[in-house]
């Protein structure tokens, strides 16, 4: 892990709510939310208590969160861009590896099968909507 930047704050004697660097960047401590998680929310608009909502974070994770990112945003952008550059790349490679996969190895559709694609589908469309309307009201 890295140790760089780190940003300590207590909230009334309970436990430390840190930034910790790490391999895959700055992380909010007592959480599997990273700092690009909350600034990606926070640039699209989102409300501290939406973003709370979203990544199962507490009030004060996302003050941290925010804090740390108001005194680091330049360098954060920097990294949030090529980060995203890498996971398009990773993505692609991903999809084309599985897309190998099933047509070297088809795998039969069942009934169960079909319903789970259905769901899937369904729940993308639900996700699209929400951010839709989320940034129609924004």
């Amino acid at each position: 892990m890295k140790g760089s930047r780190r940003m300590k704050t207590e909230a009334n004697g309970a436990s430390v709510i840190t930034i910790l660097e790490s391999d895959l960047g700055p992380l909010i401590s007592e959480s599997r939310a990273s700092v690009y998680d909350v600034m990606e929310a926070d640039d699209e608009g989102y409300a501290p208590s939406d973003i709370g909502k979203i990544y199962n974070l507490s009030p004060h994770q996302v003050q941290v969160a925010l804090a740390y990112i108001a005194q680091h945003r330049e360098q954060l952008a920097l990294e949030l861009k090529e980060l995203l550059i890498k996971k398009a790349e990773r993505e692609r490679y991903y999809r084309t590896l599985a897309e190998e996969i099933k047509r070297q190895h088809p795998v039969p559709m069942t009934p169960q099968r079909a319903a789970v694609y259905a769901l899937i589908e369904k729940s993308r469309q639900t996700v699209e909507e929400v951010h839709a309307d989320h940034s129609q009201r924004s």
